[in-house]
């Protein structure tokens, strides 16, 4: 191809896609359907109020709702660990359905009752719904680890599945604020039992909310960020369609261009300041983030960056202008990637790219 046709193609893409796509992506609404795609559902049919069809024993799964502060119904899931449902399988399968208080539930009761018991929950990404097959694969690799403790809270934030309601940024915040006062008030598991897992999206929910407990003294035992971004902004300029097709990628090249183009997002997502300002407050912060070098949706570039700038305000606490601590271990796991983390005392961030395994 000559540079005069070279260039010709990269004009016709910078005047037919790249200008009106940016132009477009600026639209409020349009940020709203491409961020969330709450409307995207994949036909759930009745496993989301049957579990059993999409792979658990019987009545393993306790659905139920919670309300949150502003009036809005989350649809959400208790999963029971393998390990107690076992021990009380009899129970389990000749519980009677239709109760609606999850606190007459066995699986709410055992939760309680075992004060060693954990509470992972579960923040999923964007579109379709808590019931969605890789998820529900998650919610029973994670009940079956630590098969006598590991209990999973899973919800559609608002306006997924059978939630009532609009997603938006303060809305998801409000969600995620009712649950985890559900797992501290009504289940009376303290924050030191409960970790917070987040899935892409559900990541910026995640530091999002951990962000504001942070404010009121509140830490949890870990909170893992799985596929995570830098923010809002960052996401849509990362992301590719098909995993092929960067399109907004040109707004890279340019630090004012990609600042202004931020400065259009209604919901900002802000995970790398809000995970700066919980690095620098939490004395207990256990942190790890999670990427895959093959993640062909949002690149691993955003998991190194969180990483990077949370370590530095972690860092600047103690020592300021330190830097990079020169003792920061990294761990070569061969094919299965790497790994870094760094700990002084209580605190621990810690980072694993690993070479395979997609979104």
């Amino acid at each position: 191809m000559s540079v005069l046709a070279a260039i010709g193609v990269t004009l016709s893409f910078v005047s037919a896609i790249w200008i009106p796509a940016t132009l477009l992506c600026c639209i409020p609404w349009v940020q709203k359907q491409m961020l969330y795609l709450h409307w995207v559902t994949f036909f759930p049919g009745k496993g989301l109020t049957e579990p059993e069809r999409v792979g658990f024993l019987k009545n393993q799964v306790t659905p139920f709702r919670i309300k949150t502060g502003d009036g809005e119904n989350l649809f959400t899931w208790l999963v029971a660990p393998l390990g107690v449902y076992a021990k009380n399988s009899e129970d389990f399968i000749t519980e009677q359905p239709g109760v609606n208080d999850v606190e007459e539930k066995l699986a709410f009761k055992l939760l309680k009752k075992d004060p060693e018991a954990r509470l992972l929950i579960y923040f999923h990404g964007n579109s379709a719904t808590l019931a969605q097959q890789r998820r529900t694969e998650e919610y029973r690799s994670y009940a079956s680890g630590a098969s006598g403790k590991i209990f999973v809270l899973a919800f559609d934030y608002r306006g997924f599945g059978n939630s009532s309601g609009t997603p938006s940024e303060p809305g998801l915040l409000s969600d995620a604020g009712a649950v985890i006062d559900w797992a501290l008030n009504t289940a009376k598991i303290p924050s030191s039992r409960i970790v917070l897992l987040g899935h892409s999206l559900g990541t910026a929910v995640v530091a999002g909310i951990a962000h504001q407990y942070a404010k009121i003294g509140t830490e949890f035992a870990g909170l893992i960020l799985c596929a995570p971004f830098t923010n809002a902004g960052g996401a849509f300029v990362s992301y590719s369609i098909g995993g092929v097709v960067p399109v907004l990628a040109p707004i890279k090249l340019s630090s004012s261009l990609q600042a202004w183009f931020c400065s259009k997002m209604r919901d900002t997502w802000q995970s790398d300041n809000r995970l700066a300002e919980i690095a620098r407050s939490c004395s207990r912060l256990q942190l790890v983030f999670v990427h895959t070098e093959n993640d062909t949706t949002m690149p691993w570039a955003e998991t190194e960056a969180l990483f990077k700038s949370t370590l530095q305000a972690a860092i600047e606490v103690m020592s300021p202008n330190q830097g990079i601590p020169k003792d920061l271990k990294v761990v070569d796991l061969g094919e299965a990637g790497r790994q870094e983390v760094w700990q002084c005392g209580s605190r621990c961030i810690q980072k694993t790219i690993a070479k395979h395994g997609g979104r």
